[in-house]
C-alpha cells in the first residue's frame, strides 16, 4: 500500500488539471445534479467535483504544480478542449450546473476520463451542437458526437435528454451510460451526502476504493498482492477538499472503511499518537508506514476478532500456546507489557524490507527472547519459531515469518535477511538517517506530528522501485522534469475520529534556496 499512493497522486493531480484545462472559461453558479452524479459515480474510482465559479479557475491558474504533473505535451492536448465553451450558446447551456470528472480504466493500459454535467432546462441541443461546429469539426457517430480539434485531437460527446457526458474515448462514454441506472450505488449516496457538507469548498475529490483496483491494473506491472493486497477488494470511501498552495498539493478530508474485516479498521478508535519511530530510518528509505496504538490490549482483542473472521485465530492461538509451553514464555504478556505505542514497516531504495516495533524496555525484551531465538552474530538474532510478529501485530508483519532481528535503543527491528539488518545498523550507528535529510525535515514541517497511520514515500529513493512497478508511460512521467522529478515526497496521513479517519493527502516540493550574491565582496 505504501507504493501505491504515489500512483494515486497521478490520478488525483490529473483530475484537478483537467478540470482547469477543460472548463477554464465557464462562469456559473452552484447547482448539484443527481443525473450527472449518478452517471459518473457508477463507473469511476475517482470523482472530482467543483462549482463553475471564476474564483476556482483564478486560483488554479496560479498553481504551476498541475502543469508540472501533467507534462507539457499532455497539457497542450487538453487545452484544445477550451474551445468547447468559447461559444456563448455552449457556455449558457451549462450555466448554474455542477461538473464532475471521473476516471476509469481504458484499453491498452490507459486511463480514460469522463466529464458529466447537466443542460439547463429548455436548452435546445441543436444550438449547442451548432455552437461547437463553429469551433471544431463535429461528426455524428451512432448515438455519439465525435469532436475533432485543429490539431487532430479527438473526444466524444453524448447528450441524452439533459445529461451531458464528455469522454476521452467512445468506450468510456458507452461504459458509463451502460452502468448508469436508476439504482443508486452506495458510492453515489456517499458523494451526495458529503457534498452537502462541502458547499463552501473550492473543489472536492471522492475515492471509491472498491473500483480502484480496476484503474491501478492499467498503471502497475504487478498484481495487487503482498503489500498491495490491502487495496484489493477494499470496501472504503474517501472524500477530500482542495487547499491552494504554490509549493504543494494538499487535499484534506475523511476516509471511511466500510468492511469490518479490514486491518485498518482496527485503528479507527485509536487516539492519534506523536509518532517518533520514523527517526530510526536510514537516509535511503524509499517508503514507510507508521502506526500508532494507544491501548494495545484493547487493540489486540480487536486483532483477535479480525483473525477469527479470517478463520486464522484458532491456528494462531494454538501456535502461540505451543511456543509458550516449549520455551516457558508468555509472549502475550511480554508484548502487552513492553510494547510502547507505535510500529513501523519500511523499505529501502534497494528494495530491502523491514519491520520495527517501539518498546518501553528493550533490555527486558532481549532477555525474554533468549530462549525463543538463537544468535546469528554479536548484534543479530533469529526467531526459532514461526509467526510471532504476525500473531501480535497483524498484516504489516505477515512477510516476516521467522525473521532476523536486533533490539537497539528500545526498538525491535526485523528483516528476512541478516545482511539487511547489517545495512540498517551501519546507517543507524553512523547517523546516516532520513531524519537528518533537509528535504525530509522540510516535509515533516508540513504535516501534523501526531497520527494514527502515516504513509510516506520519498520520490528520489523510490526511483528504482517504481521503475519495476509502474508501466512505461507512467514511469516516464514520474522521472520527467515536466513531471514528478522536482517533488520530494508524498504522504497519506490518517487520524482516528469517531469511527472514521481525518485524512491529509500531500504532494510536496521543497522550495529551492535562492543564493543572493554578496555585493560587498570585491575581487
Amino acid at each position: 500500500m505504501k507504493r501505491i499512493y504515489i500512483t494515486l497522486v497521478f490520478l488525483l493531480v490529473g483530475m484537478v488539471g483537467m478540470a482547469y484545462l477543460y472548463f477554464s472559461n465557464l462562469h456559473t453558479e452552484t447547482s448539484a445534479n443527481d443525473s450527472s452524479l449518478n452517471a459518473v459515480a457508477s463507473s469511476s474510482a475517482l470523482v472530482f467535483s467543483f462549482d463553475n465559479e471564476k474564483s476556482f479557475y483564478d486560483i488554479l491558474s496560479g498553481q504551476e504544480i498541475f502543469a508540472d504533473i501533467l507534462g507539457e505535451e499532455k497539457s497542450k492536448q487538453l487545452k484544445a478542449l477550451n474551445s468547447l465553451v468559447n461559444d456563448a450558446n455552449v457556455n449558457n447551456a451549462f450555466s448554474g450546473q455542477k461538473v464532475y470528472i471521473g476516471f476509469l480504466p481504458g484499453e491498452k493500459n490507459t486511463i480514460d476520463f469522463i466529464i458529466t454535467s447537466q443542460l439547463k432546462s429548455a436548452v435546445d441541443v441543436n444550438q449547442v451542437i451548432n455552437g461547437l461546429k463553429r469551433k471544431l469539426k463535429v461528426d455524428k457517430a451512432n448515438d455519439l458526437y465525435q469532436l475533432t480539434f485543429a490539431d487532430s485531437a479527438t473526444c466524444f460527446l453524448s447528450i441524452q435528454k439533459s445529461l451531458v457526458v464528455l469522454g476521452s474515448t467512445a468506450d468510456a462514454i458507452n461504459q458509463t451510460l451502460k452502468n448508469n441506472s436508476e439504482n443508486i450505488t452506495p458510492f453515489t449516496n456517499y458523494v451526495k451526502n458529503n457534498s452537502r457538507y462541502n458547499k463552501n469548498t473550492l473543489a472536492s475529490l471522492f475515492v471509491n476504493f472498491n473500483l480502484l483496483p480496476q484503474v491501478l491494473k492499467n498503471i502497475l506491472t504487478t498484481n495487487l498482492t503482498g503489500e498491495l493486497s490491502v487495496l484489493d477488494k477494499q470496501d472504503a470511501f474517501a472524500t477530500f477538499t482542495y487547499s491552494f498552495s504554490k509549493d504543494k498539493l494538499l487535499f484534506s478530508g475523511t476516509t471511511e472503511i466500510n468492511a469490518q474485516n479490514s486491518y485498518h479498521k482496527l485503528f479507527v478508535d485509536e487516539a492519534e499518537q506523536k509518532l517518533t519511530i520514523q527517526n530510526i530510518l536510514p537516509e535511503k528509505t524509499a517508503n514507510f508506514t507508521a502506526y500508532g496504538i494507544a491501548d494495545y490490549k484493547r487493540w489486540k482483542n480487536n486483532l483477535n476478532i479480525l483473525f477469527t473472521s479470517t478463520k486464522e485465530f484458532s491456528k494462531i492461538e494454538e501456535n502461540i500456546k505451543r511456543i509458550d509451553q516449549k520455551h516457558r514464555l508468555d509472549l502475550n504478556q511480554i508484548f502487552s507489557t513492553y510494547f510502547k505505542n507505535q510500529l513501523l514497516t519500511f523499505e529501502l531504495a534497494s528494495g530491502e524490507k523491514f519491520g520495527a516495533i517501539a518498546l518501553s524496555n528493550g533490555e527486558k525484551v532481549s532477555q525474554s527472547f533468549l530462549d525463543v531465538s538463537e544468535e546469528y552474530d554479536l548484534d543479530i538474532r533469529i526467531f526459532r519459531e514461526d509467526g510471532i510478529p504476525y500473531s501480535f501485530f497483524g498484516q504489516p508483519f505477515k512477510k516476516f515469518e521467522k525473521p532476523y532481528f536486533i533490539i537497539i535503543d528500545n526498538y525491535l527491528i526485523m528483516a528476512n535477511n541478516a545482511s539487511n539488518l547489517q545495512v540498517f545498523l551501519n546507517s543507524y550507528r553512523n547517523n546516516k538517517l532520513l531524519s537528518q535529510d533537509e528535504n525530509f525535515i522540510s516535509f515533516n514541517d508540513q504535516i501534523s506530528s501526531s497520527s494514527t497511520i502515516l504513509f510516506y514515500i520519498n520520490r528520489k529513493n523510490s526511483n528504482d522501485i517504481f521503475g519495476r512497478n509502474l508501466k512505461a508511460p507512467y514511469f516516464k512521467q514520474y522521472q520527467s522534469s515536466k513531471g514528478f522529478k522536482d517533488y520530494n515526497a508524498f504522504s497519506y496521513q490518517l487520524a482516528a475520529d469517531n469511527g472514521k479517519f481525518l485524512t491529509n493527502l500531500l504532494l510536496f516540493k521543497k522550495e529551492e534556496k535562492i543564493l543572493v550574491p554578496d555585493t560587498l565582496k570585491t575581487n
